[in-house]
């Protein structure tokens, strides 16, 4: 029987964030296309529905009511969590967005805490800090000139959503029976009430898309990135604390920048530089103690 270590399923959520940060781009070229967030959601839902139909008909079968229960709750909060994080870009600026976003590794602790009665350790909280100014500094923030707008509420309120993400899929989510039945489930939650938000909010929107630009980053999310994402991790949160996999997928931010880096779109700054060494010695924070126990079995 297999079991999975405690560094192996970290090395997944490297994978994850690697794979999600890569995303960034295709969902900036949807945007570009003309497409706003309830057709994105509703998009990406649907390939990934027919993608899960086409390849995980087993899985379909053998689903449970625990299932359809765990996937419709997340699904829920996974379409609320990207929307407000979506609509806040209307009211101040990506930077900011993206910072007040990855908030949510730091209100998942506090979510375990209530709702748990787990304790975040000392650790938990030294690399939080870093790994919150390592987001600030690559997401050019500065804490001296910081003003809050309606814009950045939404994104607390986005971030607070992922972050129910990120508890459920360590919490529940692993007792599901496949979780490819979960990420089929998601996606259908998503895409149903993406249909709901692109008919009664996005109609005057959708003369201005163009399909043909839109379409394939979408299908390229939805079929590839979005299985090896939510898989990997669904089955890899099961295996650490959900301080230790928000503090690695919190680094989504630093392989978007070096992905835009790859392909022209963006240039290597000290900014980057300086932040990801930060995310990085969050993690390394984060391993202390699984180093000193290696050492003494040694």
């Amino acid at each position: 029987m297999f079991v999975m270590s405690t560094r192996r399923a970290q090395l997944y959520l490297w994978i994850v964030a690697f794979a999600w940060g890569s995303s960034y781009l295709l969902d900036q070229m949807a945007i570009e296309a003309g497409m706003h967030s309830g057709m994105i959601n509703m998009l990406r839902g649907l390939f990934t529905v027919l993608t899960g139909v086409l390849f995980f008909r087993p899985a379909i079968r053998q689903m449970t009511k625990q299932d359809l229960k765990i996937g419709i709750t997340i699904g829920v909060i996974s379409f609320f969590g990207y929307y407000f994080q979506t609509a806040a870009l209307m009211f101040t600026t990506p930077a900011k967005n993206a910072f007040l976003t990855s908030m949510y590794v730091v209100i998942a602790p506090f979510i375990i805490w209530a709702g748990y009665h787990q304790a975040p350790e000392r650790k938990e909280w030294i690399a939080l800090v870093i790994a919150v100014i390592g987001t600030g500094v690559i997401s050019n923030i500065n804490p001296f000139n910081l003003t809050f707008q309606a814009g950045d509420l939404l994104s607390l309120v986005g971030a607070a959503f992922w972050a129910g993400q990120l508890v459920l899929f360590g919490k529940q989510a692993n007792r599901a029976s496949s979780p490819w039945i979960i990420i089929i489930l998601i996606a259908a939650v998503e895409s149903v009430l993406g249909m709901l938000t692109v008919f009664t909010t996005e109609k005057a929107t959708l003369s201005h898309i163009n399909w043909l630009l839109g379409l394939p980053p979408l299908a390229i999310i939805a079929m590839v990135i979005t299985y090896i994402g939510q898989g990997l991790q669904i089955i890899s949160q099961k295996h650490t604390s959900a301080t230790a996999a928000g503090l690695i997928l919190m680094t989504e931010s630093l392989f978007a920048s070096l992905v835009s880096i790859l392909f022209g779109v963006d240039h290597l700054t000290m900014n980057l530089m300086i932040g990801g060494a930060l995310l990085i010695l969050a993690n390394l924070v984060m391993q202390l103690d699984l180093i000193h126990r290696h050492r003494i079995k040694s």
